[in-house]
């Protein structure tokens, strides 16, 4: 999984063009600073992700969620 292109400032709403296994897709997201450091992202109307050192590692651990078949919390189960 790849980061192709982030577009808008972070903080704020941002849109991660991601690829994954010679699928491309552009993934709405907001993008935080955690109050204790660290950065945040989460899909448009979903949860706050975990906390990362980075931006890019927060877009990509939200952006995976969009290349599962079987959303993560049916898999929890």
């Amino acid at each position: 999984m790849e980061v192709i292109c982030i577009i808008g400032a972070t903080p704020g709403p941002i849109t991660a063009t991601v690829a994954h296994e010679g699928v491309v897709r552009q993934l709405p997201m907001d993008v935080m600073r955690h109050p204790a450091g660290g950065w945040q992202a989460r899909l448009r109307g979903g949860q706050w992700g975990l906390r990362c050192h980075a931006v890019t590692t927060a877009v990509l651990l939200e952006a995976s969620e969009a290349f599962v078949e079987t959303p993560m919390a049916l898999a929890a189960e």
